[in-house]
């Protein structure tokens, strides 16, 4: 009995250790209503509090997509506004037909996850509410069949 409490026992600190080490430092998500990231919310807005660091952290994007897209890209802009008025704008491309990381099936088989890397190992230099912004490039069409854009920003694991 005592040998099966100790098992527990150290596998719940096992879980509580894991669990409490993640490097994600930020996540938020923006669903579309009807699955249709319209022209009329063509900027989706993220705003993280941040603390600098002298490690990098990976930006991550993840565009969900129901059913099979219209046409074979998505290109947008990513900006990053630092709290003290800093700027940084990135063109970027989710491509459908040759994606540069596969994508995640998501929990139907009509369901997919494109994930991005926007930037592998970006430094925030100041501590404060970061804003980031995804600005869709579109010539005034809605986007039917992307339900969700999701901001992911984690610690880089050091080798």
């Amino acid at each position: 009995m005592k040998k099966n409490i100790s098992l527990f026992s150290f596998g719940l600190l096992f879980l509580l250790f894991v669990n409490c080490s993640k490097t994600t430092v930020f996540k938020d998500s923006v669903t579309f209503p009807n699955d249709n990231w319209a022209f009329e919310n063509k900027a989706i807005t993220f705003k993280a509090p941040l603390t600098n660091s002298e490690k990098p952290y990976a930006v991550k994007l993840d565009l969900e997509l129901i059913g099979t897209p219209n046409v074979g890209s998505f290109s947008a802009t990513f900006t990053i506004l630092t709290p003290n008025g800093g700027k940084t704008i990135k063109p970027i491309v989710f491509n459908f037909n040759k994606p540069k990381e596969p994508y995640i099936q998501g929990k139907t088989a009509n369901e997919k996850i494109y994930r991005m890397t926007v930037y592998p190992k970006k430094y925030f230099s100041e501590t404060g509410t970061y804003t980031f912004e995804v600005d869709q490039f579109s010539n005034k069409a809605d986007n039917y069949g992307i339900r969700s854009l999701s901001l992911k920003i984690e610690k880089v694991r050091e080798e």
